[in-house]
């Protein structure tokens, strides 16, 4: 792995974690598929990085096309070569040539194609469209820095993926840098009329936007979201590793992805809410789902000695927000506690139950009933919190 693919690649885990990010997987006839590949639910982004030096040429036109040749269409290449393959199977070797990454059903999958092309100068504009196979978003190095820290979920990375490539369509975009294209979605969110066929021009976007007070305002809002991002990388550093078994993997996987997919402004409430419970140490807190969202939370305080014992109140406990959820068709366990060096741990499960039929309604009124688990929920208020306690 080169310098520059490897910085990307610690990047891109560092927003999408190492489950979800690959680096090198191996393609056709044994041979690299491509720098990075990120598969998660049903996206797929694969990521081409190719780091060249200008030529020596004194004439200007001769060294940009030569250095957009290597840099950016051979990486488009690499892409759609990688593409044409993903379309003939279900799952792709690691580097390791060990285990397998499994990919999403092939009617389902929403593929992004991003190109980084590090060794240009300022004054070099960055082709970015249709190269004709499929989209391209083409980053150099300062703004691939900018967009992989300030877009650090997958969704919000993802969502401005596609609105970018919606929203350039038919328009000329005189916009110096990619850094000034996101500071005006990050302010505008595209949601602003342009005619087709205009042109749309601007400079120093980025940097009149880090000045701003609504920059300084989110940044201050978002500090709570990032126990969530915490816990998600506590959940991956303790739970899977090289011992995992493949059937825990798999139940872990499925859980940390669903809570991994929260976008950033979905992180500040349960960001809050989960410090709430690390600080309260409630019995048990079933959250109310956040809008439009098909899945909910149960948190549950427990110890390291206590696991086993507790991991099937939390079950319980998750069938029974199931139940008091309607539109939910899945819930996510969370349990909070401390080991021996009284440092903060976290433990998940999720149980999927898309329709609920009448034995389950008496399973859970037994449960309710004999054990009561949430049986009398109350609803608390703290700041933005809205949840059941008990």
């Amino acid at each position: 792995m080169t310098p520059s693919e490897k910085y990307v690649s610690e990047l891109c885990e560092k927003s999408f974690l190492p489950f979800w990010s690959f680096s090198n997987p191996i393609g056709k006839k044994g041979k690299e598929l491509c720098d990075i590949l990120i598969v998660c639910e049903n996206t797929i982004i694969i990521i081409s990085v190719k780091d060249i030096r200008m030529s020596e040429n004194k004439d200007e036109n001769i060294k940009y096309d030569r250095w957009v040749k290597k840099a950016v269409l051979d990486s488009v290449e690499q892409i759609y070569g990688a593409e044409r393959f993903l379309e003939t199977t279900d799952e792709v070797f690691l580097k390791n040539r060990i285990r397998k990454i499994k990919l999403p059903p092939k009617n389902k999958r929403i593929i992004h194609r991003i190109a980084i092309a590090f060794g240009s100068t300022d004054n070099f504009p960055l082709p970015t469209g249709d190269f004709g196979k499929g989209f391209v978003s083409v980053f150099d190095e300062k703004s691939t820095f900018t967009i992989l820290n300030e877009l650090d979920t997958i969704t919000d990375f993802t969502s401005y993926l596609v609105a970018k490539e919606k929203f350039i369509e038919d328009k000329v975009i005189l916009i110096p840098t990619e850094a000034d294209f996101l500071a005006f979605y990050l302010q505008t969110g595209f949601d602003v009329h342009i005619p087709d066929n205009s042109i749309l021009a601007g400079e120093k976007l980025w940097e009149d936007y880090l000045k701003s007070e609504e920059y300084s305002q989110w940044k201050e809002d978002i500090e709570v979201s990032y126990i969530w991002d915490i816990m998600i990388h506590l959940l991956h550093k303790f739970h899977l590793n090289e011992k995992t078994d493949d059937l825990r993997f798999n139940e872990l996987e499925e859980a940390i992805r669903t809570i991994n997919l929260e976008p950033r402004i979905n992180r500040i409430e349960l960001g809050l809410s989960l410090e709430d419970a690390i600080k309260t140490k409630v019995k048990a807190r079933m959250l109310k789902p956040l809008q439009n969202s098909k899945h909910s939370y149960v948190f549950m305080p427990l110890n390291e000695h206590n696991w086993e014992e507790k991991k099937g109140e939390l079950e319980l406990r998750c069938m029974v927000a199931r139940y008091e959820n309607p539109n939910v068709e899945k819930v996510i366990g969370i349990s909070i506690g401390s080991n021996n060096n009284g440092e903060t741990c976290f433990d998940i499960l999720a149980i999927t139950i898309p329709e609920i039929n009448d034995e389950f309604v008496n399973d859970v009124n037994i449960i309710k009933k004999e054990l009561g688990y949430f049986v009398n929920p109350v609803i608390s208020t703290n700041k933005r919190i809205k949840s059941n306690k008990q």
